[in-house]
């Protein structure tokens, strides 16, 4: 009878302890599953403000040095850096991306177009760190 009574006490010191942690860990997974849902709207909404400006920005100069500083250039590969990263590519660095398509030439009547998407770039990074830490903790 002494040889069942431990057996017992550490089955039900395991269920307690799972029984504590399950909630905490559906919370987590559930927490990171509303994060990668927020961070992939953004990213749409991000991409469709990005399309804004780009078709508000002047067309691209005919020198080709001319075209790697133009906005509409930028803008595209803005758009193309937020997909990869939307897809779970962590290798692209879309910040620095922003900051050339922020200093590109053609988006003198885009001021207002611009300043919206800046705003939304920064939601949009503060939510990216948030989505990379999920994926990172997913994978462990």
């Amino acid at each position: 009878m002494n040889y069942i009574l431990p057996k017992k006490f550490y089955f039900l010191f395991f269920l307690y302890i799972v029984l504590i942690f399950h909630p905490t860990v559906w919370a987590e997974e559930s927490g990171c599953s509303d994060i990668k849902r927020e961070f992939y709207n953004h990213a749409d909404q991000l991409t469709q403000e990005i399309e804004v400006v780009e078709h508000c920005a002047r067309p691209a100069e005919t020198y080709r040095d001319k075209v790697y500083s133009n906005l509409k250039y930028r803008t595209n590969r803005l758009k193309t850096c937020i997909q990869m990263v939307k897809q779970g590519d962590f290798n692209f660095d879309c910040s620095r991306e922003f900051r050339k398509t922020i200093k590109a030439n053609g988006g003198e009547n885009c001021t207002h177009k611009i300043k919206v998407m800046k705003v939304s770039f920064v939601a949009f990074e503060a939510l990216f760190s948030s989505y990379q830490r999920c994926s990172k903790n997913n994978k462990n």
